[in-house]
Formats: C-alpha cells, sequence, structure tokens
C-alpha cells in the first residue's frame, strides 16, 4: 500500500506552501486592548508577531503532526517545534527539535511538510495575518544544509527566448508500491475523480495551446496513448512518468531509476518525481511546466496556486507571469469571477523545480479535496481558461513582456464627415488576444434615438493603439457621447471607457 500521506492527502511536494487570498496590504493583528501584538526587533529590522496564543497553537500543530507522521513508519517519538512568524516577509518559520530529520529514504518528508504548511498557514490566516509563506528549519538550519548534494540546484542554464520547446508533465500515474509490487495510483479519489487522471487532459489542453499560440514543440511526460501497458496490464495513459521514460529510453536507468538503491515502500513515487525533471534536462527544452491539483484535510481550503523553487529566484517572473496569466483568463469567465487565486506566486521546495535546469514552475490548480474547486476542476470551461492563462504567462514571459491587465484608456475624440467615416486611435494596456471586439453604446447623441449601438472588430493583432473606423450615416450635425468596451477572443474584458465622436453637417 502506498504510505498514508499520499493516501490520504493529495498535495505537491513543496515545503514552502502559498498563503490564502489575503491583503498584502492588511494591517497587524490587534490584540485585546487594541494595539498590534508585535515586536520590533531593531537590529535586524525584523518585526515579530508575539501572539502567544496563536504561537502556542501553531507549535502544538505542528508537533502533533509530525509526531503523527513519524508513527505511521512505525516511531514512536515527541518532537518539540518552535514556531516565530515574520510579518515583514509574511513568513511563519517553524523549527523541528531533535528527532525529525527526513532523509532521501523518507523522500525528504515533502508531501508531508507540504500539509503541514497548508495547515500552519490556514490557522495563520483565520487569525487574520496575511501571511505569504510557511518555511521549516530543522534544529535552526534548512534541510538542504543536512543533504547539500541531494537539495542541491543544479547549473542552470540561461533563459534561451529561440528554444521553442517545453515539457508538459500532468501528475501523477501508476507506479509499483512495495512490497506487494501492486500498481496503485499516487493520489486518493476525491468527488468522483483522480488527481492521476484529470490532470492529463489539462496537459491535452495546454500543450495544444503551446503549439498553436506560442508555436513551440511540446514534450509530454506521461504517455496519451489507450494501449495496455504490458507490465500492469493497464492503459498507458495510467502509467506514471517513471514508466513512459522507461519505454522510450530503457537504457537510460540514471533517469527513470534513480534511486536503485532505496527500499521504501513508496520509492517509485520519489523515482517519478524526479523522472520528469531529469527528462526535461535531457530534452533541453526551455521550460517545465507541472499540473497538479491540491488537496488537504480541511475542506475549506482551495484556489490556485503557482510555485516556483525557493533556490531558484530567476524563475519566479515566470511563475508570477503565469499566476497573472491565469487570473486574468479564469475570472473573466462568468461564475469563476471570484474564484480564488493567490496574490502572487511563492516559492517552494518541489524536487520537480529544483532538479530542473530551465525555468520550471509547478501550478496547483485547484483543491480537488473542496466541493466548489472540485466542480471547477470538472468543468470544460475552467479547464480551458486555465490552461490558456499558463500559455499566455509562459508566453508573456519568453517575450519578456509585463503580464497586465486589459483596461481601455482612451479612444480619442475624432470628428467625421458628413456620410463619411474616420479613423481614431483607441489606447490600451495589456495583451489582448486577437480578434478583439469594441461595442460601443451610446451615452448622450444630439438626435435622441438616431445613434445606435454597435459592435466593431479588429482582428489584426497590434499592440496600442489600435484604429476604429467611426462612421456617421446623413448630412445632418450631431455629436455622440459613447461607452466603449473592449473584448478579446478569450472573453477577458476591460472597463467602460467614454469618448465623443462629432458628425459634420454637410453644405
Amino acid at each position: 500500500m502506498v504510505s498514508k500521506g499520499l493516501q490520504l492527502f493529495a498535495v505537491g511536494c513543496g515545503i514552502l506552501l502559498a498563503a490564502g487570498v489575503v491583503d498584502s496590504q492588511a494591517a497587524p493583528v490587534p490584540g485585546g486592548n487594541g494595539h498590534p501584538i508585535e515586536s520590533k526587533d531593531e537590529a535586524t529590522q525584523t518585526t515579530w508577531y508575539v501572539d502567544a496564543e496563536l504561537i502556542h497553537l501553531l507549535e502544538k500543530e505542528a508537533s502533533r503532526g509530525v509526531s503523527s507522521y513519524l508513527q505511521s513508519r512505525d516511531v514512536l517519538r515527541t518532537v518539540d517545534v518552535k514556531v516565530t512568524i515574520d510579518m515583514n516577509k509574511k513568513t511563519v518559520l517553524a523549527d523541528f527539535g531533535r528527532g525529525f530529520l527526513p532523509g532521501a529514504a523518507e523522500g525528504y518528508a515533502e508531501t508531508f511538510l507540504h500539509e503541514l504548511a497548508v495547515t500552519l498557514r490556514v490557522y495563520a490566516e483565520k487569525a487574520g495575518l496575511p501571511i505569504v509563506d510557511v518555511d521549516f528549519r530543522f534544529q535552526g538550519k534548512p534541510l538542504k544544509d543536512y543533504f547539500p548534494d541531494d537539495l542541491a540546484v543544479p547549473p542552470q542554464a540561461r533563459m534561451n527566448p529561440r528554444n521553442a520547446t517545453a515539457l508538459v508533465s500532468a501528475s501523477h500515474g501508476l507506479v509499483r508500491v512495495f512490497p506487494s509490487r501492486s500498481w496503485e495510483f499516487q493520489r486518493p479519489d476525491a468527488f468522483g475523480f483522480r488527481e492521476d487522471m484529470i490532470t492529463p487532459a489539462y496537459g491535452d489542453v495546454l500543450q495544444s495551446l503551446l503549439v498553436e499560440r506560442s508555436g513551440l514543440s511540446v514534450y509530454r511526460a506521461r504517455s496519451r496513448v489507450q494501449d495496455l501497458h504490458e507490465e500492469s496490464e493497464r492503459p498507458w495513459e495510467q502509467m506514471s512518468s517513471r514508466y513512459h521514460v522507461k519505454a522510450v529510453m530503457p537504457a537510460r536507468t540514471d533517469i527513470w531509476n534513480s534511486l536503485p538503491n532505496a527500499t521504501t515502500n513508496d520509492r517509485e513515487v520519489n523515482e517519478d518525481i524526479r523522472t520528469r525533471p531529469l527528462y526535461a534536462n535531457h530534452l533541453g527544452v526551455g521550460a517545465m511546466i507541472s499540473l497538479h491539483t491540491n488537496g488537504h484535510p480541511m475542506a475549506t481550503t482551495r484556489g490556485l496556486e503557482v510555485f516556483y523553487h525557493g533556490d531558484k529566484p530567476n524563475d519566479r517572473p515566470l511563475a508570477e507571469s503565469v499566476l497573472c496569466g491565469m487570473r486574468e483568463q479564469i475570472r473573466s469567465q462568468p461564475g469563476y469571477e471570484d474564484f480564488p487565486i493567490r496574490d502572487r506566486a511563492n516559492a517552494g521546495r518541489h524536487g520537480e523545480n529544483r532538479i530542473a535546469t530551465m525555468p520550471a514552475v509547478l501550478v496547483e490548480i485547484a483543491y480537488h479535496s473542496n466541493p466548489e474547486d472540485s466542480a471547477a476542476l470538472q468543468d470544460p470551461v475552467f479547464r480551458e481558461a486555465s490552461m490558456k492563462g499558463v500559455e499566455k504567462g509562459y508566453r508573456l514571459f519568453r517575450e519578456g513582456k509585463d503580464c497586465t491587465p486589459l483596461v481601455l484608456r482612451k479612444i480619442d475624440r475624432v470628428t467625421v464627415p458628413a456620410d463619411g467615416s474616420a479613423e481614431t486611435d483607441v489606447h490600451f494596456d495589456g495583451n489582448p488576444q486577437f480578434p478583439v471586439t469594441l461595442s460601443f453604446t451610446p451615452v448622450y447623441c444630439t438626435e435622441p434615438g438616431a445613434c445606435r449601438a454597435e459592435i466593431k472588430t479588429v482582428t489584426e493583432a497590434s499592440a496600442s493603439p489600435i484604429k476604429a473606423r467611426m462612421t456617421c450615416e446623413g448630412s445632418g450635425y450631431g455629436m455622440v457621447n459613447w461607452s466603449t468596451v473592449m473584448r478579446d477572443a478569450d472573453g477577458v474584458t476591460s472597463g467602460p471607457v467614454e469618448h465623443w465622436m462629432t458628425c459634420q453637417g454637410g453644405g
């Protein structure tokens, strides 16, 4: 059987976790006397949150969690945990005492630490703290200090915008579990579906978009064919990346069998995690995009998160661009205007991002453990919109452009001859998908009833400003105050802007 953490919690493999959707400018939480519960260290200019009640709660939850984790591995031990909260960095830091130092055999406890990070973040948010990240120390030091060879970030290839290739990795797929050697999925059923089998469809959409809109050649970390995998007698599309790469490159055991001496029951889970970025490195792709769904025992936890590796800060712009693109696309769809999306991308310790030598991000699309997020994950509209956002975010990153909201800035005033037409400039911010439409609605008309709402389409992609041709019918003089909205081909809509047009009289 797969380890308890893998069966119960469908989470990613990061150590740092994004916070919920909170106001990044939120004021310090007041205490019972109305004063902030904070203490500033003048030497380091760090502001510490010092509410003893919340700190004690977080320490208790962290200690309980690690004791349960150890017990699941037949170890009875209590581990003390010290929690501090840095209000400047908006980070919860949990420092484990002696007795807990997960190594390679445990996969560095990445799944457990991810789940624990969610728990600590949620409790802190419920207290009103604008937490962004949760980080861990082990007797005062990060885990990588104990395992520098294993957890070091490999030398990175320089970002090359001419590298028109990418690897799309959709989690997770079948692996063997020891000692039974039975074939099991890596994530549990949730609301009628399983992460292992829903993310490949998201990968299909993303692959098509990257090919059509970004002009990329796209590789996949898992097979999408339905022929039977001989060893498991299961369809190939159900198999993990480990087995797909094994079939493609059987001699490259350093990629798909990279932990040959591991003896834990979930050894192939850890090899599967490593296979994906090692395969990307072998291919020499320009980017690696990992698609996951998230999960947590607290069913109220929900939302979209995008991670980059904490030791690869150069990947953060890609993560921010992907998050921005997804926010724009998802919230432009009816019914998803308020879908919870993090304010910013977050650092993590995911093995997929760490091992990759190219820009790499991991997208936790939504929480399959939450009923609302689960319904969204099974909605083709949400799937299409979310993957359009990923593609757009990557395309803008590759082109060196900022991801900015679609805003109609102004439309120049124009004078049009009688029974004629004239062009005017339409100024906007953002990166709309063409063709775009401009919907004109009359707010004021000199001759009531003579001005009609209309929609104009601009098909040729262009930077701001674009041209709109305005017309006047008849020979009389008149003025129109229009209210106009831009809408792009993906349904992203600007706010309205008002502008004037004058029709010159004839004669």
